[in-house]
């Protein structure tokens, strides 16, 4: 048997070469699986094996390199240096061709690699959308991770959003080969896993190629929801599931048998988006009334009353992630719909972690919300309703406004109102979207008073940020109040419009920054949530320590509880089942917490990692102790 490194001939049993060391299987450069000394083609993955090796494999992941925005693939080799090593929760998402080798052994080894690199694309493409990583290529498959080495708070939703966006494209590319003459394939299909777990960070290449050491199995089970699943479909598993369950429609699957696990495990195929669906938090079936915001509860019912005498008001509520926020707001806003007799026109766009590339996002989510055009409305809906609204507001004026919020929510237009925007530049038809949309929330509020609530505003799209800032001075002059929830971060494009708030002349403009809740809030949120008045001291102590004033960490330390049984519901009473001697980060967490560390300066990361093995609390200069022997 000749070694395929140096030629020496070896002996037919021989797993390394006599002559080098060398193993004596050999590996194809573009999936890695074993193959045959004289093979001319990879047999899995159909690539040429007369090629040079290293070559082969780099152009394969530079291909898809290609296809990352250059500001994912710099915040990728950003964190590179840092995240290796680390332990990151992450959302493992492997995908596959359905049927492959059936598939090569038909088709002419070429073509069939073009068909692969094609289905490759079209995984990478959605991937690097939802900000994820292509952890590595597996022959016709690809693994990758949502969650590292950039973290967000939402990695679950992404990958689903991403395996869902991937399986639309791989439909549309399996038409293209349906028609092809040379490539042709008859019912090319592709099935997707995702499995949610820890994994440590390995080497990340300057090809954004990733590395990484499993903890237990979690890349283990994402593959074997992938082989699971049926064609053209996505499996989850339950930790997936239970960290985007409100989001998505969802089949229940039951329990099925996989290699490896003791136990059947719970898997659900994601059907699509929840049309409206928003982000939930707090447990099912338990609920508190507003604990700790009195003082920014009376500030908002004094915006409320001043906009139903007719003055406008901009108001910035401001808080990092779980204190509150969305929470208040809700709160307010059923106490705005109380007074029947001065109804309000209430509406809310929000912005979206990932929105940050989608023009205009923030613009539309209000401007639907403004002519009653929910998102996942058809465009027949959303065209009747922009006309509808238009022309009762605006009557014979709606031409100056109709064709421009038209083209802004990518509506197709009759060909005289088409004829209006068709050769306007960019600024010109900001310009326009601009005067519309001032003219279409001026009619809005004239008829009645009208709050917008503008969410998460620290993700907004600069295109919205533009416009808004030129839109808010028009609570100058109506019965219109902003509110702008957003975190504090001053970096982001959408803290112009905090800024630009204050700028405007005769404007009530005003900033509620919530803190986290006393001690004494904490344990009222708590005894009210869970109706236990006899919770052990300990384990109280335990809740609050960990949640730290967070209401959202609150509610989730205790969902965590429930879910493991440490905490009943028995005979309509909550009742503690066990002794419960400590408690761990929820998955739920996890999230939040590693954006938020991600986020910090390197020095200030470096500083926590090395603080956090310490322990929770010590004295400063054992701190710098140990900073000085790491240096």
């Amino acid at each position: 048997m000749k070694c395929p490194n140096c030629s020496f001939e070896n002996s037919a049993d021989g797993k390394f070469c006599e002559n080098c060391g060398k193993p004596m299987e050999r590996a194809c450069p573009n999936c890695g699986k074993t193959i045959p000394p004289a093979a001319r083609f990879c047999k899995h993955c159909g690539f040429n094996l007369s090629s040079e090796a290293p070559a082969a494999r780099s152009g394969s992941l530079d291909a898809l390199r290609k296809n990352a925005p250059a500001a994912v693939a710099n915040k990728i080799l950003a964190e590179r240096e840092h995240a290796e090593g680390e332990r990151k929760l992450v959302t493992a998402l492997f995908a596959d061709i359905v049927g492959s080798t059936a598939l090569a052994e038909q088709m002419d080894p070429e073509d069939w690699r073009e068909i692969v690199s094609g289905a490759h694309r079209c995984v990478s493409e959605a991937v690097y959308r939802y900000e994820g990583t292509i952890a590595q290529l597996l022959g016709d498959g690809v693994l990758a991770f949502f969650g590292a080495p950039l973290a967000h708070e939402d990695d679950a939703e992404r990958a689903i959003r991403a395996a869902l966006d991937m399986l639309e494209r791989i439909r549309a590319y399996a038409n293209e080969l349906r028609d092809a003459p040379r490539k042709h394939v008859e019912d090319f299909q592709m099935r997707v896993g995702l499995n949610t777990g820890l994994v440590v960070v390995g080497n990340i290449g300057s090809d954004l190629h990733m590395e990484y050491l499993a903890i237990g199995d979690t890349v283990n089970l994402a593959a074997r929801m992938q082989g699971a699943a049926e064609p053209d479909t996505l499996l989850i598993s339950e930790s997936t599931h239970r960290l985007a369950a409100s989001l998505f429609e969802f089949e229940d699957k039951g329990k099925i048998t996989v290699k490896g696990k003791a136990e059947p495990i719970q898997v659900f195929r994601v059907i699509g988006e929840r049309k409206g669906a928003v982000r939930t938090r707090g447990v099912a079936g338990l609920s508190s009334p507003l604990v700790g915001r009195a003082r920014e509860f009376a500030t908002l019912l004094q915006i409320l009353a001043d906009v139903r005498a007719g003055r406008g008001s901009i108001v910035a509520i401001i808080g990092e992630a779980g204190l509150g926020k969305s929470r208040l707001v809700a709160e307010w806003r059923k106490a705005a719909h109380v007074d029947a007799d001065k109804p309000i026109c209430w509406v809310e766009g929000r912005c979206l972690s990932y929105g940050a590339s989608i023009a205009h996002h923030l613009s539309t989510d209000i401007l639907r919300g403004l002519i009653n055009a929910p998102a996942g409305s058809s465009e027949d809906e959303t065209h009747r309703a922009l006309w509808r609204t238009t022309e009762t507001l605006l009557g014979a004026e709606m031409k100056d406004v109709y064709p421009y919020l038209g083209h802004l929510l990518g509506l197709q237009l009759e060909e005289e109102m088409a004829a209006r925007v068709k050769y306007l530049d960019g600024p010109a038809l900001q310009a326009k979207y601009i005067a519309a949309y001032k003219h279409l929330l001026q009619a809005t509020a004239k008829m009645q008073p009208t709050i917008i609530i503008c969410e998460d505003v620290h993700w907004a799209d600069p295109s919205s940020v533009e416009l808004g800032a030129q839109v808010l001075s028009l609570v100058a002059d109506a019965p219109l109040a902003v509110a702008l929830v957003t975190r504090a971060d001053r970096d982001s494009a959408g803290w112009k419009l905090v800024s630009r708030a204050h700028e405007i002349a005769g404007v009530g403009a005003m900033e509620l920054h919530l803190a986290p809740l006393s001690d004494a809030d904490s344990k009222v949120l708590v005894s009210n949530l869970l109706e236990v008045e006899a919770l052990p001291e300990n384990l109280r102590q335990m809740i609050l320590a960990k949640a730290e004033g967070n209401p959202f960490f609150v509610e989730e330390v205790l969902r965590m509880l429930i879910d493991r049984g440490g905490i009943a519901r028995q005979d309509s009473k909550w009742t503690v089942t066990r002794e419960i001697n400590n408690i761990e980060i929820p998955d739920t967490l996890q999230g939040v917490l590693s954006a938020r560390i991600d986020r910090l300066p390197d020095e200030a990361k470096r500083v926590l990692q090395i603080a956090s093995v310490i322990g929770r609390k010590f004295q400063v200069k054992v701190l710098e102790r140990v900073l000085e022997q790491a240096a």
